[in-house]
């Protein structure tokens, strides 16, 4: 198993495609070409390019606002990130779907008979897809339906501010919307980190009524009146916080007697109606749920990030996984934390030195708790390992 990234700056093509082919030989199973931001330079010129030159068996390309690769994280400026990987006795099974052919899909076995992949072969999927007109959360649930367990690493293009502007390649095929990727089953071991950037505030509370998305009673007290309580225990800095965003952590396993980072799904709180008490979240909720209320800021961010990487690595030991890919939300970098480079020098702390690649992401796809989500402001990232 092998990793070769390749990261660049430049405004020409020719220039792009030299530096990210330079003192490359042999074949490649797989790469990933992520360009950002696609004008000046034609995607599909690239990646013809690129695939010709690099001896490369599937090679998936995604336009997006800003690259990751190495150590460096480039936004807003021409630039691309190309990484290339050998995988003996891994099988890869490229894939595109439409939002038609998504909707097609009715049970488990459409999912096994479209991939010809099956449960028992415990696969790992990395995917991209268009944000403006394909479902990435029935996707999601698919999925994890029809193969339970199995990971979901990857992010929504980020180069458009509408539909139709995104690209996405896959072989060849050029799609302006729905989802491209590939599904990896053999002698590799995906493993997965997901820092969410949050830190909890006050207790946790059993959500005791609920419909859709909508909380109306903690531990048998109106949303409002919980919220308004555990902000006045608070400090100044959370009011503070909770009035830019307040976020539910819906935690994964609710019969675990302690939390800890890593243990909550965070969903924002879309409104709160004081008259009545109740409080709109971004998920669907049910009455039995472990809750805690959530805030985020950019120190928090760091923290969190620092802290899962550090439990990851005492879990690994001295393994060094031999390639890694980050996807990163466009809310976070220099937006979030005004300085370059921020989420993959961390990484390459904790974990490095490690082949790194991925992108800036309209929305991050990661597990937690062993299950699948669609995330926005978070640090999603897979970490290969061979499995013997």
């Amino acid at each position: 198993m092998e990793f070769i990234n390749r990261i660049t700056e430049a405004d020409h093509s020719s220039q792009i495609i030299a530096e990210l082919l330079m003192r490359l030989e042999g074949n490649f199973d797989l790469g990933i070409l992520y360009i950002c931001p696609w004008p000046p330079y034609d995607p599909l010129k690239l990646f013809r390019a690129i695939k010709a030159r690099g001896n490369i068996r599937h090679l998936i390309c995604c336009t997006c606002a800003g690259i990751i690769g190495g150590e460096r994280e480039i936004e807003g400026r021409p630039s691309a990130s190309l990484m290339l990987v050998r995988l003996p006795q891994v099988k890869l099974v490229p894939f595109a779907l439409t939002q038609p052919v998504l909707e097609s899909i009715k049970v488990n076995e459409d999912w096994y008979n479209l991939l010809d992949v099956y449960p028992n072969e415990k696969p790992s999927f990395v995917v991209f897809a268009d944000p403006f007109a394909f479902d990435g959360n029935s996707f999601i649930s698919g999925i994890n339906q029809a193969y339970p367990g199995s990971p979901i690493v990857g992010g929504l293009a980020s180069a458009a501010s509408g539909p139709g502007e995104n690209v996405l390649i896959l072989d060849g095929e050029v799609m302006k919307e729905g989802l491209v990727g590939v599904c990896l089953t053999g002698n590799l071991r995906v493993e997965t980190v997901v820092s969410q950037g949050c830190r909890p505030i006050g207790n946790t509370f059993i959500v005791t009524r609920a419909q859709r998305n909508i909380i109306y009673e903690l531990g048998g007290r109106p949303f409002y009146k919980v919220l308004e309580e555990v902000l006045s225990n608070g400090t100044d800095y959370d009011r503070h916080l909770a009035h830019e965003a307040i976020f539910v952590g819906i935690a994964m396993n609710e019969y675990k007697e302690k939390f800890q980072r890593g243990d909550f799904l965070i969903r924002g709180v879309i409104g709160v109606e004081p008259q009545s008490g109740a409080g709109a979240v971004g998920d669907h909720m049910r009455v039995g749920q472990t809750v805690q209320f959530h805030l985020r800021d950019a120190k928090t961010a760091n923290e969190d990030l620092h802290e899962l990487l550090k439990q990851y690595k005492s879990k690994k030991q001295a393994t060094v996984a031999h390639g890694a890919f980050v996807f990163s939300c466009n809310g976070r970098g220099i937006n979030l934390f005004n300085e370059r480079d921020h989420d993959i020098r961390i990484i390459q702390h904790h974990l490095g030195p490690v082949p790194a690649a991925g992108f800036f992401c309209a929305g991050e796809i990661g597990p937690v708790g062993g299950t699948n989500f669609l995330h926005g402001f978070t640090n999603s990232m897979a970490l290969f390992y061979p499995q013997t």
